[in-house]
């Protein structure tokens, strides 16, 4: 690593969103994995925390619920000034018995077999975007597979369809804030909490509806929990808000970052739309090659010396999954899409505990994406130089204008 990075890094602030609009923003976690593993940030645009970059220590602090804490904020951003609504309440939010009750609630909506049945109607979803790509020609590729996340979510929950657009608005604004383009509000952290209440109004209005009339659904489940006492209705609504932000933003970059790994690595391309017994393994790659969700944080409840260097019981600790994902140690070539590669034990969904909830519905939605791109798409290019969200949250895109061949 060249000393120009190595000083870059010494004024990095890793809390700042522009920071991950730089499309070679991967050169500070090289250097930090390479040099500082255990990596203090100090208060700058939040207050201080430490980064943990490199493979084995995301895994062991995502594994270890008991010194790390998910009780507290779990992601960098505004919640770190304002206190995090969901602290102690929400499924991502909470450790021990408490997360294992909230997860049974609604646990078996996401198994392998509960989603099975989505592919045909995911599969038409996907194949008329795509047409309706491969007719103009030349189409942002953001807005090609935009509803493809919220129309399985919205599936499961029972969302009407004419309130989707509705959903990608407020999700996008919700995750997306601090980048001004997607900011509903002139203030970032406004945005951001406009986008979550009225999401939060919207789940309260659905969940009125499933009281009247029961379906078999998640919505209505958890007013079943509610009922029960396993939830306060205020609850409720939060469960709701994390699951439509959570399956709406992620898969949706997952797949534009797919598309541009497939057009820089076009011999992957190829090597998929021949032999798509490749499918499980290329969704795999593309998890761990774009890693759609950059990190999540915990809270240390002990303290404890990690590479030399102590985190003190209470100091926020940012798990970098998206680094880990590219750690030499644990992957060769790492910064190569190759999806025949195996192992691949990549972070992408996390690991112990809170190992993502929809990794199912997330795993058959990138499937059949990709099945169905290589059943109508031969090939594509760049037509502008794609824009990265300003975001530390995921790895999103602004926007990727691209022209699409048909096959």
């Amino acid at each position: 690593m060249t000393e120009s990075v190595a000083a870059a890094v010494d004024h990095v602030d890793l809390a700042d969103p522009r920071v991950f609009a730089d499309p070679d923003h991967h050169r500070y976690f090289r250097h930090l994995r390479d040099h500082d593993p255990l990596h203090w940030n100090p208060a700058g645009v939040e207050p201080g925390f430490w980064s943990v970059t490199r493979y084995e220590d995301c895994a062991a602090v995502q594994k270890d619920s008991v010194t790390f804490s998910s009780a507290g904020t779990n992601v960098l951003g505004q919640q770190r000034w304002t206190g995090d609504e969901g602290s102690g309440r929400m499924l991502t939010h909470t450790d021990g018995e408490r997360h294992t009750e909230l997860r049974r609630i609604v646990n078996q909506s996401f198994t392998p077999r509960a989603v099975a049945g989505l592919e045909p109607y995911l599969r038409s979803v996907i194949g008329q975007s795509l047409d309706q790509a491969l007719e103009e020609g030349e189409v942002d590729f953001v807005d090609t597979v935009a509803l493809l996340p919220v129309a399985s979510i919205a599936a499961l929950l029972g969302v009407p369809q004419e309130d989707w657009p509705l959903l990608l608005k407020l999700t996008s604004a919700a995750f997306g804030s601090a980048d001004q383009e997607v900011q509903t509000s002139p203030n970032a952290r406004v945005s951001a909490a406009v986008a979550h209440s009225q999401l939060l109004l919207y789940c309260q209005d659905l969940m009125e509806q499933r009281r009247a009339s029961p379906r078999d659904d998640i919505l209505t489940r958890l007013g079943e929990a509610q009922r029960s006492g396993q939830l306060s209705e205020e609850g409720a609504m939060l469960f709701l808000d994390l699951l439509l932000l959570g399956g709406n933003e992620t898969t949706r970059h997952g797949a534009v970052g797919a598309l541009l790994a497939l057009i820089e690595f076009p011999q992957q391309w190829q090597l998929l739309r021949a032999d798509r017994r490749l499918l499980n393994s290329a969704v795999a790659e593309v998890l761990r090659y774009v890693s759609p969700s950059k990190h999540v944080l915990r809270r240390a409840e002990r303290d404890i010396e990690l590479h030399g260097r102590r985190i003190s019981a209470g100091q926020d600790v940012a798990v970098w999954h998206f680094s880990a994902n590219r750690d030499e140690r644990a992957f060769t070539d790492p910064n190569v899409f190759d999806i025949e590669r195996k192992p691949n034990a990549h972070l992408a969904l996390g690991s112990g505990p809170h190992y993502c909830l929809g990794a199912s519905l997330a795993t058959l939605e990138l499937a059949v994406y990709l099945d169905e791109l290589c059943n109508k798409v031969a090939s594509a290019a760049v037509a502008a130089p794609p824009a990265l969200l300003a975001t530390s949250v995921i790895s999103g895109f602004k926007n990727l204008r691209v022209r699409l061949r048909s096959a």
